[in-house]
């Protein structure tokens, strides 16, 4: 599935074009959207699992 999470980040977050000068930078820039993304996933996955009533979501 990395492919279908890579084309969300560059549709949907810019990651289709470098915004900063330098490698560090745009590193950066693109840990903290991948993060977002994973952070944004997490708390989905949560609420699944709350809404089915699984006993480790409480």
């Amino acid at each position: 599935m990395v492919e279908r999470t890579f084309g969300l980040l560059k549709q949907h977050h810019g990651l289709a074009k470098a915004r900063y000068l330098g490698l560090e930078r745009n590193k950066t820039r693109a840990q903290l959207i991948a993060m977002s993304h994973n952070l944004k996933t997490g708390v989905n996955i949560f609420k699944q699992m709350r809404s089915l009533g699984d006993c480790y979501a409480q």
